[in-house]
This record gives C-alpha cells, structure tokens and sequence, in this order.
C-alpha cells in the first residue's frame, strides 16, 4: 500500500451522534476486540486501533476506505449485534488524526477535560500492540495523540478541578437526594469508575456503601480502603433490598439487575434510585415503568455535565491550537516516509551514473585529471539534484500532492522495479 495520508480512516460512533440505546449495540468488550484483531488479518487492513468506551466506539485504520467498512459490518455481523451503521462517522486523513487527538485531549468527551480517558486509550493501546494490529504509523499515531494529550491537561486549565463522569454521577443523585448520609448506596463494580464513586459518595456524607465485585479481591480491597461493605458477586443480588440507590459500573454485556427483582423490592421501598454508568447497560430498561423508581443512565447527567465545565470552554481555544501544531508534526513525519528513501535511491541512482562515466574514461586520463574530473561531477551532482530535494524536503505545495510527485519520481527512474 502507498504511503498516502489519504489511507488513514476512522469510522466510529460518539454520543455526539448517537444516544445511548444505539451505542451500546457497537460497544465491544476486550474480548471481542480481540476477536476483531485476529478477524482484520483476513482483511486489507494494514494497521488498526480499535476504541471502546461508554462514550464511543471507534475504528483507526491504515488501509482502504471500503475494506475498513466492509470489515465492521462483517464482525458486528459475526458478533451478532444488530446496529445502525448510519449513525457511523467517517473521517479521513489529517481529520482521522484530529479525531484520535480531540478523544486523547478529552475535548470530545461527554466531560470535557475528564482524565479517564488517557488510561483508557493506554489499555486500548497495549491490547492493539499485543495483537500486533498496531504497527509503526497508527503507533506514531496514538502516541502522539497521548502527547498532545498531556500536554494540554500540563499547559491550559482544560482539566483544572476534580470533575469526572463519576462525580457528575454522584452529583446528579445528590440533587435529588436530600441527605446521603441516611442513605445505603450499592455500587455494583470496583474499577476505576466504582472507585471514584464510592470515594465521591464519601465525600458527599454518605456512610453505609455496599460494594460488589467480581473479582473477589479487588473489591474487597475497595471496600476495606474506603470503608465500605464487601458483598461477594455471586451474592450481591441478595442483598439489593438493603440500598435505596444502586450504581453499576461494569464490563458485564447483560443485565445484572432485572425488572422482576426490583418490582418486588419496589414494595417494600419508599422510593428507589439507580444509576447505569455501564455501556452496555447492566440494568433492565423497563425497570423505569415502575412507579417510585428512578432509573437514570450515563446520558441523563449531562445537565450536570454541562453546569460543571462552562469554565473549561475558555481553554479550548488553546487546546485546539496545541493539537493543530501536533497534527502538522505527525503529517510531516508522515510524508517523510515515503520521501527518505526516494531521496537516497535518488542519490544512488546519479551517483551510480557518475561512476559508470568516469570508469569509461578511466584509461584516457591520468590519475589527477580523473579526480578534478571527480570532484568536479559530484559538485555538478549536487546542484543538479538540490532543487528537487529541497522540494521534496520541504512543506512545498502543487498542483500535485506530495505523494504523487514522490510516485512519478520513483516511476520515472524505475525504483521500484
């Protein structure tokens, strides 16, 4: 495949486009985006970065457009997921860098400025590495992406203040709760978001935290560090009766809390809250037809969202001219990996010509005639081919792209044959 920007493809879906019932159905878990690594290898897809969180799902590629959308239908087909691939974004080229850029930086988050999402690209990162589906230019990619990233949480306010999705969880049941402190909390999930809400519910009064968690030991350390209450997972749903507001926050693909289960605690309860930070959600829909039960989902705290991070707006302006400077370093490394070479085969390939002269003539001469006559074609070599590689080397533009011309030189003196 030729070295054309243009190859770089994206398609994805965010909450910018696409509410939660719909992001859910293309949400993939570690253990399909595995299966999808092995699955690109039967594909012309050359490198791929694959995203999923509760706020996107995104595609990477160096490869062809087609392929790259041929590709993701066929594995949500595999997967089984009914989805609507209408709602998939597609970008190109330097705007595919954009995007991985503004997710790295968090100003596509749903919290602008929230820092989960580094760890999140990280992981997802690692896994690409493993599978050997990310190699030298989504590398490039990615890694400048974390970069920008950072440099923008150390060199604007983007990130100033303790604000995640976590805390606008907590926040959002605070509004409606008017003391936590007699409330008993359930939150279904240890991992870094379950941590940061049990420490936010701590920090808002609230006292009697039930924690569960499948892995057994994770969550009991959760529990004993923050002072909460362990309950086994297998156990959890037992003791559900106990909390008037249920938080989940896992990786399960199913429901861990049914309709059924709560319309009979819903009888015994004033009133019930639950909050589904999970995509895909762990707790049934319908359960929001019973009457004193409030059931709310990762869309419904951006009300808070949006009261949270009206100050973080000022420092976009900044953060957006960062990412511009870094997108222009990664397409110049980019267009350069075509051009390094072709400028070497292009000084072999006059410097081969120079010798096979100088050889015809190497009887006719004496020995310092054939060097002035050296000293002099190595000289006219390097006017000669000054011009072109200054172009070659520079930020120049035509009526040709610097990919195009780089391919007719090569053609035009047969590199590649």
């Amino acid at each position: 495949m030729s070295f054309y920007i243009k190859n770089l493809n994206y398609y994805g879906v965010t909450h910018k486009v696409a509410s939660l019932e719909l992001r859910e159905h293309f949400a993939l878990s570690d253990d399909q985006i595995i299966k999808a690594y092995e699955l690109s290898k039967k594909f012309e897809i050359h490198e791929l970065f694959i995203l999923s969180t509760c706020a996107r799902t995104e595609f990477y590629a160096f490869s062809n457009k087609n392929e790259l959308l041929t590709f993701i239908k066929f594995l949500y087909k595999m997967l089984e997921k009914k989805c609507n691939f209408n709602f998939l974004i597609y970008k190109n080229a330097e705007e595919c860098v954009r995007q991985i850029m503004l997710v790295s930086s968090s100003i596509d988050s749903m919290l602008i400025g929230e820092t989960q999402i580094t760890n999140q690209i990280k992981k997802s990162f690692q896994l690409s590495k493993d599978k050997r589906a990310c190699k030298s230019i989504l590398s490039r990619m990615i890694q400048s992406s974390l970069e920008v990233g950072k440099n923008i949480r150390n060199k604007t306010k983007l990130s100033d203040g303790a604000l995640s999705i976590s805390y606008a969880a907590v926040q959002k049941i605070d509004n409606i709760i008017d003391d936590l402190k007699h409330e008993t909390v359930l939150v279904v999930g240890a991992g870094v978001t379950g941590k940061l809400v049990v420490q936010n519910f701590k920090k808002k009064g609230a006292e009697n935290i039930l924690i569960t968690n499948r892995d057994f030991d994770r969550g009991q350390k959760l529990a004993s560090k923050l002072n909460g209450n362990f309950i086994p997972f297998e156990n959890f749903n037992k003791h559900i009766h106990k909390a008037s507001i249920i938080i989940t926050c896992t990786n399960a693909s199913y429901n861990l809390i049914t309709y059924k289960e709560i319309l009979e605690i819903s009888k015994i309860k004033e009133k019930l809250i639950l909050m589904d930070l999970s995509v895909p959600r762990n707790i049934e829909s319908s359960i929001s037809n019973i009457d004193n039960c409030t059931l709310l989902s990762i869309d419904d705290i951006q009300d808070v969202i949006n009261d949270l991070i009206k100050k973080r707006y000022d420092e976009l302006p900044k953060a957006n001219e960062k990412i511009e400077e870094k997108i222009l370093d990664f397409t110049s490394w980019f267009n350069q990996l075509k051009v390094t070479p072709t400028i070497a085969s292009l000084k072999h390939h006059y410097e081969s010509i120079q010798k096979k002269e100088i050889n015809k003539i190497s009887n006719k001469y004496e020995e310092s005639t054939l060097e002035a006559i050296d000293i002099f074609s190595n000289s006219l070599l390097k006017k000669i081919m000054k011009d072109s590689i200054e172009f070659l080397k520079s930020d120049k533009t035509s009526d040709l792209s610097k990919e195009q011309l780089v391919d007719i030189l090569r053609e035009v003196h047969g590199f590649d044959k």
